[in-house]
């Protein structure tokens, strides 16, 4: 089991619906579409997210089964791609969060130190 977080970044396709709320419900969403994922595939546990609504923040942290610590952040990404998705990530004329970098730098989380 690897344990991986990704610290995000965001900006508002739609400035005029940039506000703390519609961030807020649209993290919402993709935590409620982490936990649909973690219910449907054993090999994810422990998916999270905490944010700094105001800097349009987010990271998120999850469990991933894996061989290896590359098939670990493939499986990673791709769910947390699929979350944001699910969550309206590049859906037009939708208040639309979508990241500031193309790929989000992923790290190993040791929780034997916390």
């Amino acid at each position: 089991m690897f344990y991986l977080t990704a610290a995000m970044e965001f900006a508002c396709t739609d400035p005029a619906r940039d506000t703390d709320g519609n961030f807020e419900a649209f993290l919402d969403a993709v935590m409620e579409a982490l936990a649909d994922l973690e219910d449907i595939d054993d090999g994810i546990t422990g998916a999270d997210l905490t944010a700094t609504i105001t800097r349009r923040r987010a990271s998120v942290d999850m469990g991933i089964e894996a061989d290896t610590l590359n098939d670990a952040i493939r499986l990673f990404l791709a769910n947390t791609r699929t979350a944001l998705h699910a969550a309206g990530c590049g859906t037009p004329n939708w208040p639309v969060y979508r990241p500031t970098t193309q790929t989000p730098s992923v790290s190993e989380v040791d929780h034997a130190d916390v």
